[in-house]
């Protein structure tokens, strides 16, 4: 399980990292297409691979002694949902 701990860390990191890179690229280059359709494919890939994450996660904590870790790392899963909806409505209002 320690292992799939630091996974789905890794996992929220680069998830965090390359939505940022994209929405940083995004308000560089507002008229790029290219950008908008990356994002959205990052977006689908991003909550499916996150979702599977979690669910690990959660299943983890039953039976596991090892809890503070694991909810740590449902943190850091959840802490991108917010994230991307604050980038979603800054591209909404920038690009208006």
């Amino acid at each position: 399980m320690k292992n799939f701990i630091t996974t789905s860390k890794t996992i929220a990191i680069l998830s965090f990292a390359i939505g940022t890179m994209l929405f940083t690229l995004q308000l560089y280059h507002f008229n790029s297409n290219n950008l908008i359709s990356t994002g959205i494919i990052f977006i689908m890939v991003a909550v499916i691979i996150n979702t599977i994450s979690l669910l690990g996660l959660l299943f983890g904590l039953f039976g596991n002694t090892d809890k503070r870790e694991i909810v740590k790392a449902i943190g850091m899963v959840l802490a991108n949902i917010p994230i991307a909806i604050m980038y979603f409505f800054l591209l909404i209002n920038y690009l208006k």
